[in-house]
């Protein structure tokens, strides 16, 4: 019963050992007069790459940091190296030094993130979108597209940009209407980040004349905004409803109480229009 039980435990390693040597690969490299075919190759951690020489003279795999070296190979013969560690080898032939070439060993899953600094904005504002590959060795100078959805509309390519050292990489955007973002990176996509926008509502005085103003890529003739006033009883109160002309904006006045009045505007959501969210106005304190 005893010998059983410890059976057991090795078989499950070896079996555990038997699953990861069937999900490692192998990648060969052909050693010609002209160089190495192909001179960059891709792994990821626990892959073997062989070199195989098919030229008529020797030839000797080295790496420039000395992690691996082949013995001298003749005609036809091949060496095997199996990569245990993340990052970028570079190596040459001590025969032909001007015969270079790498092996990019990567950790195995990736993943591309992309946040939003804000997940709104007002019109004609911007926010940043951040980002980083993780679980993978990556190069400073690793180019990321970024593209962008527009609501009602395809999705199109904006810019691309170079990541930093440790993966990371940052696009500034301006949308002007809710617009959906996603990056890639290689053969990595992000997920979906939106930016939602709130038309700029502008609100102004003159004298006793208020201005209203309200901008994004619509026209709100005859869409209203609320005026209203703070008080400490009962917050924020809708005091007046003002109409805008075809221009989007209105001049008005209002009958406000004696002493000191906080006012500002609203567009309500059912007046923003399709692809927007609420906007609102700058304060502004009327004594009277």
């Amino acid at each position: 019963m005893l010998k059983r039980m410890l059976l057991l435990p090795l078989a499950l390693l070896a079996a555990l050992l038997v699953a990861a040597a069937a999900g490692a690969d192998t990648k060969t490299v052909q050693i010609t007069k002209n160089g190495f075919t192909p001179a960059s190759t891709s792994v990821t951690v626990g892959d073997t790459v062989t070199w195989h020489n098919a030229d008529t003279a020797d030839h000797q795999v080295v790496a420039n940091d000395g992690s691996f070296a082949s013995p001298v190979l003749h005609a036809d013969q091949s060496y095997s190296h199996t990569f245990n560690s993340i990052g970028k080898f570079n190596y040459h032939d001590a025969f032909a030094k001007s015969h270079t070439g790498s092996v990019l060993v990567t950790g195995g899953s990736t993943a591309l993130t992309l946040v939003a600094g804000s997940s709104s904005v007002v019109y004609g504002s911007g926010t940043t979108l951040s980002g980083k590959a993780s679980g993978v060795i990556t190069l400073q100078g690793e180019t990321v597209t970024l593209t962008a959805q527009p609501f009602g509309k395809g999705a199109q390519s904006l810019q691309s940009t170079a990541t930093a050292a440790d993966g990371s990489y940052q696009f500034a955007v301006s949308p002007t209407i809710q617009t959906t973002y996603q990056t890639h990176w290689r053969t990595e996509d992000s997920g979906f980040e939106t930016v939602k926008v709130a038309p700029r509502v502008g609100f102004g005085r003159s004298g006793r004349i208020f201005i209203a103003k309200v901008t994004s890529d619509l026209g709100y003739g005859g869409h209203f905004v609320w005026l209203q006033r703070h008080s400490s009883a009962f917050g924020w109160t809708n005091i007046k409803r003002v109409f805008l002309n075809s221009s989007s904006r209105a001049s008005f006045r209002v009958r406000l109480k004696h002493g000191r009045s906080m006012l500002r505007l609203v567009l309500p959501s059912s007046q923003a229009g399709a692809g927007y969210i609420a906007g609102l106005s700058r304060s502004i304190i009327v004594i009277r």
